[in-house]
């Protein structure tokens, strides 16, 4: 190991890209949340310094290229997600309710809900 101070600091970037990458494929994005301010305090601490060796930032890019799909897959998820909740509280709206008599009834209102998942 060198004692070279971009470089550790890329290999920091490095190790929290990884586990970010990690907890995003496995769609933990609690994980991947939570590792945000330890990307961005390690990419502000490179960012300080003189460009890190070329193999590290190598290394990097194909870490931040698979980041950047991760994240885009990660959003797309969260985005049909949203979208089917959305149909869903639409089509409850449309549907007309009726009663034991065969009246129509009022519709009621949903109330809010969360929606949470752990694995």
């Amino acid at each position: 190991m060198t004692d070279d101070p971009t470089a550790h600091l890329a290999t920091r970037l490095a190790d929290v890209l990884s586990q970010e990458n990690e907890a995003l494929a496995r769609v933990d994005y609690a994980a991947a949340v939570a590792l945000v301010p330890a990307k961005e305090a390690a990419l502000m601490a490179l960012t300080q310094g003189t460009a890190p060796p070329p193999a590290q930032l190598r290394r990097l890019t194909e870490l931040a290229t698979v980041n950047q799909c991760l994240l885009e897959r990660a959003i797309a998820v969260q985005t049909d997600v949203v979208r089917m909740v959305a149909r869903a509280c639409a089509a409850s709206r449309a549907t007309t309710h009726y009663n034991r008599t065969g009246a129509a009834s009022p519709c009621r209102r949903i109330e809010a809900f969360a929606l949470s998942a752990r694995v």
